[in-house]
């Protein structure tokens, strides 16, 4: 017993310091966690990638940038959501989480996948270029959140949607109210949530000009 206690010590004191670097150093999730990064939470229903591809709303033939990736456990989802007519870009910072979706992208036959390494701080893709962008539990592994709100906003068409996702169970773990504050302050708009503090998905639209026209 006293030995299973220092274990839940170890690993609480480790999810604290891996939360409080993260704020000030991108700390993505190392490729070699894949495997845990790839469970549907049971716990968590909001967050599995059936869920996501439901609140996202969009359809076939749309192109989808899945931010922050890792090994692509919404990703192929995603791929399927939109059929052969669409595209889902995914983007992620490590090389090693890029190369586990490749394969798996090649071992499902799929061909309407693009990746790309990169900072989602910057802006690598063009501007009003995607219908639609996921964030699935991956803002906390990115300090400077107000950049990549900023980002998505400016490769986002007019009308565009963005689906934030995010568990308690991840250490990088975003607070609702913080989510909405930063998104809005960006120039989305909020449209639809599901689920409660402790694991939601919050979509959020770039407005369009000319429908809020007279």
């Amino acid at each position: 017993m006293h030995a299973l206690l220092l274990v839940l010590g170890a690993l609480a004191a480790l999810w604290v310091a891996w939360r409080l670097y993260s704020r000030k150093q991108a700390l993505p999730c190392p490729a070699f966690f894949s495997w845990l990064v790839e469970l549907e939470n049971p716990f968590a229903r909001v967050t599995r990638s059936a869920s996501v591809i439901q609140h996202l709303g969009l359809g076939t033939g749309a192109r989808v940038a899945d931010i922050g990736c890792g090994p692509g456990r919404a990703t192929l989802p995603l791929a399927r959501a939109v059929g052969p007519e669409g595209e889902v870009i995914a983007l992620d910072l490590q090389a090693e989480m890029l190369a586990k979706v490749a394969r798996k992208v090649e071992a499902n036959g799929l061909a309407n996948v693009r990746l790309l390494q990169g900072d989602a701080r910057v802006r690598t893709l063009p501007e009003q270029s995607l219908d639609g962008a996921v964030l699935v539990m991956a803002l906390g592994e990115i300090p400077e959140h107000p950049r990549v709100f900023a980002m998505i906003h400016s490769v986002l068409m007019d009308g565009g949607k963005l689906l934030v996702t995010e568990s308690i169970f991840d250490p990088h773990y975003v607070r609702l109210d913080k989510v909405r504050a930063q998104a809005t302050a960006a120039g989305f708009v909020e449209q639809c949530r599901t689920g409660y503090f402790c694991a939601y998905s919050i979509r959020f639209e770039k407005p369009n000009p000319a429908q809020a026209a007279p």
